[in-house]
């Protein structure tokens, strides 16, 4: 038995948490989705690389929307491993800010508080345990 069940206060706040950074991350992905569709019409390059970054961009925007639809509807124990994934995806993107250039530092700096804050929601979130089924 967890130590704090789903209906904890805390678990509840974290449950709300979650839901919150994952609708950011929803609308800053759909702003990447945008600009990465801007940039590969206008630019020149691979067709084939420009379609690859368009379908990655949105592809991880249907990953972040799922697992948003079923935090705030379901609380399955899927939402927290798919979360907690994207969260260290997103502590990645961060540090890549910061370390290697490919984004401004304050972004850099975001991206980590952004990550950190979802990953200890993650963690604090206890799913809901739908009743065993009788035999």
């Amino acid at each position: 038995m967890p130590s704090s069940p789903a209906d904890h206060p805390r678990s509840r706040a974290a449950w709300k948490a979650l839901g919150a950074l994952l609708a950011v991350e929803g609308a800053l992905l759909l702003w990447v989705v945008g600009v990465t569709v801007v940039g590969t019409v206008t630019g020149d390059g691979n067709p084939l690389q420009n379609l690859s970054l368009i379908v990655m961009a949105a592809l991880s925007l249907v990953w972040v929307v799922v697992t948003f639809a079923g935090a705030v509807r379901t609380r399955a124990s899927w939402v927290r491993g798919s979360s907690l994934t994207i969260h260290v995806l997103l502590f990645a993107a961060g540090t890549g800010c910061l370390q290697i250039g490919i984004g401004p530092w304050w972004l850099g700096f975001a991206l980590v508080a952004l990550a950190l804050a979802g990953f200890a929601a993650a963690i604090l979130a206890r799913p809901a345990v739908a009743p065993a089924a009788e035999q």
